[in-house]
C-alpha cells in the first residue's frame, strides 16, 4: 500500500472544519483541530478489539490479512463491522443520514482510523448507496511528534471504554483484546490498563485470567488462537463459571479439573452452558466426591483431547464432526455428570438434619449461662417456655432414630 500523509494534504483534499474534540494523550488533555477527510485515504484498524474473533476467523480460513490492496482490506473489515452489530450499525448510519457525523473520529497521519471504525463504515455504506462523496470528520495525529505506539493504544482504550462505554462489545472480542494487550504483547500492566478503561484493577485481573482461560481452552481443543471459535460457542458465560470453580479448588486438582470442564463443555447435551458448568462446580467438584469424579471422567477427557490432537485443523465443524457426533463419547460424559450430581444431590439431603442440627447446637453454645441466671422473672418464664420447646423437639427426634 502506498504510504500517504494526512498533515501533508491539509489545505488541498483535506480541510479543517470549525470543531475539536478533547482528547487526553501522554496525561495531557487538550482540544484538537478536526478535518474533513475523503473516505479513500483511510484504511480500518485491524487490532480493534471489536472484531478480533473475526479476523482470527478470516486468517484462519485465508491467511494473513494483507493492506497491500487497501480497497480490498477495506472491503473485507467492512462487512465485519457490519457483521459484528447490525443494528448498532444501522442506527448509527440512519443517525448520520438524518444529522451528518457528530462526534469525530481520530486518525493517525497515514490513514489508520483509532476511533471512528464504525462511523466510517456508515459513510461508505452512504457514499455506495446514494452515488454521491461523503467525508469523514476526525483529528489527525502526528506520530511524529513522540506518540509512542503505547500512547496511541492507551488512547484508543480510553475511548473505547471511557467515553463511550463499549455496551455492544462482544465479550469474547474483548477478551482477545484484553489478552493480547495484558499477556501476550505486555503493552499494559494491570494498573495501567484499569487506569486508560475506567475500571477497578481487581476487575481487569478477573478479565486478565478469563481471557488466559479462553486461551487454555482453544489450546486445550488444538485451535490455538482461533478466536472466533470461543464466540461461536458463546463461551463467555461458561468460562465465567469455570473461573469461579478454579478458584475455590486445591492447587493439585486445578489442571484436571480445568481440563474436565473444558471436555464437558464439547460432550454436553444442555443448551445452557453457564448452568451446566456452574451444577457440575456446586453438585461436583465442590463435594467430597471430586476425586471419584475426575477418575472416573479421565477416559472423557483423554478422548476428547486426543481426537481433536489428531488433527490438522480444528473449527467448529471438526469439533461437529469429531466430537459431537459421537453419541457413545456424549452419552458416557453426560451419564457420569448426571449420575454424580444426583449421587451427591441424595448425600446432601441425607445430611442436611445433622448440619442443620450441628448449626442448632452451635447456636445454643454461644448463650452466656450467667446471663441466663441474671435475667428479669418475665425473662426467665420466656426462656422456660422456648427451652420446654426445645426439650420436646430433641425427645421427638430421638424417637425417631429408634424407628
Amino acid at each position: 500500500m502506498e504510504e500517504i500523509n494526512l498533515l501533508e494534504l491539509i489545505g488541498k483534499d483535506i480541510s479543517k472544519t470549525s470543531g475539536t474534540r478533547k482528547l487526553t494523550i501522554k496525561g495531557k488533555t487538550d482540544n484538537y483541530e478536526v478535518f474533513r477527510i475523503p473516505l479513500e485515504y483511510l484504511f480500518y484498524n485491524d487490532q480493534n478489539g471489536r472484531i478480533a474473533t473475526y479476523i482470527s476467523k478470516y486468517e484462519d480460513e485465508h491467511g494473513q490479512l494483507s493492506i497491500d490492496n487497501k480497497e480490498k482490506y477495506n472491503n473485507i473489515i467492512h462487512e465485519f463491522i457490519v457483521e459484528s452489530n447490525k443494528n448498532a450499525l444501522n442506527k448509527t448510519k440512519t443517525n448520520i443520514k438524518l444529522f451528518g457525523q457528530r462526534l469525530p473520529g481520530v486518525v493517525l497521519q497515514n490513514g489508520r482510523i483509532i476511533d471512528g471504525n464504525r462511523r466510517f463504515t456508515c459513510l461508505r455504506e452512504l457514499h455506495l448507496e446514494e452515488g454521491k462523496d461523503y467525508y469523514f470528520e476526525a483529528v489527525i495525529l502526528n506520530t511524529e511528534k513522540g506518540i509512542s505506539p503505547k500512547d496511541i493504544k492507551r488512547l484508543e482504550l480510553n475511548l473505547q471504554h471511557g467515553e463511550e462505554r463499549p455496551v455492544d462489545y462482544n465479550p469474547i472480542d474483548n477478551l482477545v483484546d484484553i489478552y493480547r494487550d495484558l499477556v501476550e504483547k505486555e503493552t499494559f500492566t494491570v494498573k495501567e490498563y484499569a487506569h486508560s478503561t475506567n475500571r477497578k484493577e481487581k476487575e481487569v485481573e478477573k478479565l486478565r485470567d478469563k481471557a488466559i482461560l479462553m486461551v487454555e481452552f482453544l489450546q486445550f481443543i488444538n485451535a490455538k488462537g482461533k478466536y472466533y471459535i470461543a464466540r461461536d460457542l458463546n463461551l463467555d458465560g461458561p468460562l465465567q463459571e469455570v473461573l469461579v470453580i478454579l478458584n475455590r479448588t486445591n492447587e493439585d486438582q486445578k489442571e484436571d479439573v480445568k481440563n474436565a470442564l473444558f471436555a464437558s463443555l464439547l460432550t454436553s447435551n444442555k443448551g445452557d452452558l453457564t448452568r451446566h458448568i456452574r451444577e457440575i462446580g456446586r453438585d461436583i467438584i465442590n463435594t467430597k466426591n471430586a476425586e471419584d469424579f475426575l477418575e472416573e471422567y479421565e477416559d472423557v477427557v483423554e478422548e476428547v483431547y486426543e481426537t481433536l490432537h489428531e488433527e490438522d485443523v480444528v473449527d467448529i465443524s471438526t469439533i461437529n464432526k469429531k466430537i459431537s457426533a459421537k453419541k457413545d463419547l456424549k452419552t458416557e460424559s453426560n451419564q457420569i455428570i448426571e449420575k454424580k450430581i444426583e449421587a451427591n444431590r441424595i448425600d446432601a439431603a441425607r445430611n442436611k438434619p445433622i448440619d442443620l442440627l450441628e448449626r442448632s447446637f452451635q447456636a445454643l453454645d454461644t448463650i452466656d449461662t450467667t446471663a441466663v441466671s441474671r435475667m428479669g422473672e418475665d425473662n426467665k418464664e420466656d426462656f422456660k417456655e422456648l427451652l420446654e420447646k426445645i426439650q420436646a423437639t430433641v425427645i421427638l427426634l430421638r424417637d425417631k432414630l429408634d424407628v
